[in-house]
């Protein structure tokens, strides 16, 4: 049997062999693929070169993989999570079990530096045995051209995004974002990385050259594409959808297709017209997320937990309930609107999976959807409290942000 080694490179030479073996895998086109590599190398936050791990099989680079670290926002929560992106096995050592081995080795890899969750965007039936459930839907309303034709739209100027722009469209994206779970809290070299693809951006701005919304799209076929949009305020909206459907009809295209989370407010604005909204769930495959560190997780959760039911339970709530996950018991008890989390037995027991506990903290799922299958001694305020700390959530990562 071949001598197996799994580690993080450590030398130049070996990053570029792990680099190539992604590009060749993920990527069509090989000089853009080593590019986007090259400039995470160079500027995109918290990369570290160990963070691209290696298995050698034989001493032969057998599978290799990409990690990107990233904060998430869970509510009023913040979760570091590590993006496992280009996972790669060489194809003449294919199903010989070295991509799995590579994936265990990571997760503990993630474990050991502090990571709370961990997110990839992958094939199906593979990733579930590490505890990665499918948490991130994919979202899109879609106007008729037609329709679009019928809003009236405040006085703005468009033009092509600059590099002095960056700032404002963190802002105004940070404020967008508020209401939905999982998204990265992007940095301003989160976008200056992957300024290939922002430079087609496009600003709006008012009389006064202030920038008030931006968009990113493309024409797709029949559609025109819009992958992201955000407004400074709602007031805007009318002018992007105006500015979009400008753009729309130099391509020709009969409607426009706004790939987005229903909790962004550009969204509820299209609520106003004709207008198709779509979801669409993989089982087992595409978005997933899997917790690194139980405990960990849920203590980082508590400040969302906390204003929750501070807004949700009377003053002087009390209450306890124990989730048990893979048998191992965590304690959540609240008093007033202080919530305590320990690796202890306590009351109101309800057994969990590791897949159904990431996906009530991500909201994923509804709680009462959850327990309708569960054997549980839960009285009437553990289920209250259960019930505050995990509503129903809007999970999503925006597709620029996908790695």
């Amino acid at each position: 049997m071949s001598t197996i080694v799994i580690k993080g490179v450590d030398s130049a030479e070996e990053l570029a062999l792990a680099k190539d073996l992604m590009v060749r895998t993920h990527f069509p086109n090989y000089r853009n693929g080593m590019r986007w590599l090259d400039v995470c190398d160079q500027s995109y936050p918290e990369y570290k070169r160990e963070h691209n791990r290696v298995l050698y099989a034989g001493g032969e680079l057998a599978a290799a993989l990409r990690l990107f670290t990233y904060t998430v926002r869970i509510g009023e929560a913040r979760l570091k999570m590590g993006g496992l992106g280009c996972v790669t096995t060489s194809g003449p050592l294919r199903q010989k079990g070295y991509a799995a081995l590579l994936m265990s080795d990571t997760m503990r890899y993630l474990y050991r530096h502090g990571y709370h969750v961990s997110t990839l965007f992958g094939i199906a039936d593979f990733y579930h045995r590490w505890g990665f459930a499918s948490t991130l839907p994919e979202y899109a309303s879609v106007i008729e051209m037609r329709e679009a034709s019928t809003v009236a739209a405040p006085p703005f100027k468009r033009r092509a995004m600059k590099p002095g722009d960056m700032r404002a469209v963190q802002r105004i994206h940070a404020r967008n974002d508020a209401d939905t779970a999982c998204s990265i809290i992007r940095l301003a070299a989160h976008i200056s990385s992957r300024w290939d693809h922002w430079k087609n951006a496009h600003i709006l701005t008012d009389n006064k050259g202030k920038a008030t919304a931006y968009f990113l799209a493309a024409a797709h076929g029949a559609d025109y594409r819009v992958e992201e949009v955000g407004v400074l305020d709602y007031s805007w909206c009318p002018a992007v959808l105006n500015a979009c459907m400008t753009l729309a009809k130099k391509e020709y295209v009969s409607r426009i297709r706004f790939v987005m989370p229903p909790s962004h407010p550009f969204v509820r604005f299209l609520l106003q017209y004709n207008s198709e909204h779509e979801m669409h769930v993989s089982r087992n495959s595409n978005g997933m997320m899997a917790v690194v560190n139980i405990e960990e997780t849920l203590e980082c959760m508590i400040p969302d937990w906390e204003s929750r039911l501070k807004d949700t339970t009377p003053s002087d709530f009390r209450a306890e309930a124990t989730l048990v996950v893979q048998r191992k018991p965590y304690r959540i008890r609240v008093h007033g609107s202080a919530v305590d989390v320990a690796a202890i037995n306590g009351a109101n027991k309800v057994s969990l999976s590791s897949v159904e506990l990431i996906q009530l903290i991500t909201g994923a799922r509804h709680l009462d959807e959850v327990l309708a299958t569960k054997r549980r001694a839960l009285n009437g305020s553990g289920t209250a409290l259960l019930a505050a700390i995990f509503p129903k959530r809007t999970p999503f990562v925006w597709h620029v942000d996908r790695f």
